[in-house]
C-alpha cells in the first residue's frame, strides 16, 4: 500500500468515483480524539479484509456515550487529520452534513448511493459488550458483514456477547478474512493482532485534542 500521506476528506457527493467492485471498510465513531488505536484497527481491517480504503465517519454525539468531554466536531476532525499517515484512510463528515444519527441509517445510505460497493463495518472489540443496544443491530447486523478488531481486555467481551452468541453459526474464521467483503449473506469475523492500548478517553484524560 501506497504509504504517502494524503488525506481525502469527502462530504456528501463528493466520492462519485468510487467503483462498484471496490471493498471499503466503515470505521464510525465520536473520535473524541482520533488516536492510534483508530489508526491500527483501520490498517489492520485494510490488510486482513483486503480493503482498497477505510473511511473514518465522524459522528456529531454518539447517542449511547455518556461524555465527560465532547470536544468541538471540527477539532476531532483535526485531531483525526493529524494521524493519518496512508491514502487509503479517508475522513467523512457525512452524519454531521446528513443529520444521521444512527449506524443503521448511515450504513443504508451508503448502500443507496454507491450500489455495488463492497462495505464492511469495523469496530474495535471494546465496543461489542454494548453492540445489542444499537438501533435495529439486527438489522444492521443483516445489512452489512462486520470486522470486530481485538482490543486490550476485550477478548471476552467478544466471545460473551449477545451478539456473538446469537450470530456464532454465522463468524467466519480468520483464514478466509480476506473475502469477508463479497460475502453476500451475513457474517462477522473477530481479528486477533498485536493490541495497541491507546484510548480517547487516555488522551482527553492527557489534555490532548
Amino acid at each position: 500500500m501506497n504509504s504517502t500521506p494524503k488525506i481525502s476528506k469527502w462530504i456528501i457527493g463528493d466520492r462519485e468515483t468510487v467503483s462498484p467492485n471496490q471493498k471499503i471498510g466503515i470505521l464510525g465513531g465520536s473520535f473524541n480524539p482520533a488516536h492510534e488505536g483508530h489508526l491500527s484497527i483501520s490498517k489492520i481491517a485494510l490488510q486482513r479484509l483486503n480493503l482498497d480504503e477505510v473511511w473514518w465517519i465522524i459522528s456529531p454525539r454518539n447517542p449511547l456515550k455518556k461524555y465527560d468531554i465532547l470536544y468541538d466536531f471540527e477539532d476531532r476532525v483535526s485531531s483525526a487529520e493529524k494521524i493519518i499517515d496512508t491514502n487509503h484512510i479517508s475522513i467523512s463528515k457525512l452524519e454531521k452534513n446528513a443529520q444521521i444519527k444512527y449506524t443503521i441509517g448511515t450504513v443504508e445510505y451508503l448502500k443507496t448511493r454507491y450500489i455495488g460497493t463492497k462495505f464492511v463495518w469495523i469496530m474495535g472489540a471494546d465496543n461489542i459488550r454494548e453492540f445489542h443496544k444499537w438501533r435495529e443491530w439486527n438489522k444492521l447486523t443483516l445489512s452489512v458483514p462486520i470486522a470486530i478488531i481485538d482490543r486490550p481486555s476485550s477478548s471476552l467481551d467478544v466471545t460473551s456477547s449477545l451478539f456473538a452468541n446469537k450470530y456464532r453459526k454465522y463468524r467466519v474464521d480468520e483464514a478466509d478474512s480476506k473475502n469477508l467483503a463479497d460475502k453476500k449473506k451475513l457474517a462477522w469475523v473477530f481479528l486477533h493482532n498485536k493490541l495497541n492500548d491507546q484510548s480517547s478517553s487516555q488522551l482527553r484524560n492527557s489534555g490532548v485534542k
